[in-house]
């Protein structure tokens, strides 16, 4: 059983509209929400051996934050080819993973979202139905593939386990 995780930046901030795109940061409200998610995934989800993330600063930020709470060994992976992609560069990435159990893609919309619609054969219905409507910033969606080799997963559909949303979340 393989799990793919698809992990949107969180909310980048648009105070100086001189940066170039690739080179926005994080606000506020999107430093606390990676931060939030950051030790919910670390919680709740399967840990990732392997995180391709793209070269952008809000992505990088966001997987900073995962890094100050995940306290096992991961394989990270920074890729220029992730900024903006479309589902058909993420889903190649993804095939390259090998025998990794768990692999975290951090990346942007609407390449994220669509790869998450294409990659997506069953699963709870509630959640694909919220998967539907939109996926925010800082959201992640945990697909699971029964495959062996990522290279498989061209031809088989996964299934949504969860959907997390950080305004879903119960933060003090």
């Amino acid at each position: 059983m393989k799990h793919l995780l698809l992990f949107r930046h969180a909310k980048s901030s648009w105070a100086n509209m001189d940066l170039l795109d690739f080179d926005r940061p994080l606000n506020e409200r999107g430093m606390q929400a990676a931060q939030n998610m950051a030790n919910y995934l670390s919680q709740h989800l399967p840990l990732p051996d392997v995180i391709l993330c793209s070269t952008a600063q809000r992505t990088r930020q966001t997987l900073s934050a995962l890094l100050q709470v995940y306290a096992h060994p991961v394989d990270i992976a920074l890729r220029r080819c992730l900024y903006h992609a479309s589902e058909t560069v993420l889903i190649d990435e993804i095939t390259k993973a090998g025998t990794s159990d768990v692999l975290m893609l951090i990346g942007h919309n609407p390449g994220l979202e669509i790869c998450a619609h294409v990659l997506c054969g069953g699963g709870d219905e509630n959640l694909r139905a919220d998967l539907a409507i939109k996926f925010p910033t800082a959201a992640c969606v945990h697909l699971t593939f029964d495959i062996s080799d990522w290279a498989e997963v061209k031809q088989i559909k996964g299934s949504l386990a969860n959907f997390i949303k950080p305004r879903a979340l119960d933060v003090d």
